[in-house]
């Protein structure tokens, strides 16, 4: 063999070597690509008609840090939302004058707001607005989907999924109706 041969040979072999670790770590998911899709599965295995999900929308991961989940202009938006909910339950009851609990659809409407105002209430911040930014804990993921309920009700909604920081596990999740 030529002395230069055997050079090459080794040359060649670790740039095939480096070439494939470079291919296996360009290949890996990212942490926001697998949040999204983790986010997806659970949507799937929180509602009670799997099976009539319509994804409408799907956020992209945002960073979350600390237990500050919801952002100022979120809380603004989820407001907006609840007030909207609780401006047809009252125009359809006549101000709670004439409920009528034999309507699933109102019913069902209402029992998603409570819960969803229930999640909103725990998982609000209420850190001062000069305190000293948290560590990245994780990512926040929300889809928009259109469902029917067991009852055969379609619904309009918002679930909001919060991740650890690897995307392997769903820390806390909520949904918020939408009209």
């Amino acid at each position: 063999m030529r002395p230069g041969t055997k050079l090459a040979v080794l040359l060649a072999s670790g740039a095939l070597v480096w070439g494939l670790i470079a291919m296996v770590v360009c290949w890996r998911e990212k942490p926001q690509e697998k949040a999204v899709s983790m986010a997806r599965t659970a949507l799937y295995a929180s509602v009670d008609n799997p099976e009539s999900v319509k994804v409408v929308a799907v956020s992209e991961a945002d960073s979350v840090f600390g237990r500050s989940y919801i952002y100022d202009d979120e809380k603004m938006a989820i407001a907006v939302s609840m007030m909207k909910v609780n401006d047809k339950v009252m125009s359809q009851t006549g101000d709670f004058g004439s409920m009528d609990f034999g309507n699933p659809a109102l019913r069902e409407l209402m029992e998603r707001q409570m819960s969803s105002m229930s999640a909103m209430r725990s998982l609000m911040s209420i850190d001062a607005p000069d305190a000293p930014r948290k560590p990245f804990s994780g990512w926040k993921v929300k889809i928009e989907y259109e469902a029917v309920s067991e009852s055969g009700n379609p619904y309009r909604s918002e679930y909001w999924f919060i991740l650890d920081k690897d995307a392997q596990c769903v820390v806390n999740s909520f949904e918020i109706p939408l009209l």
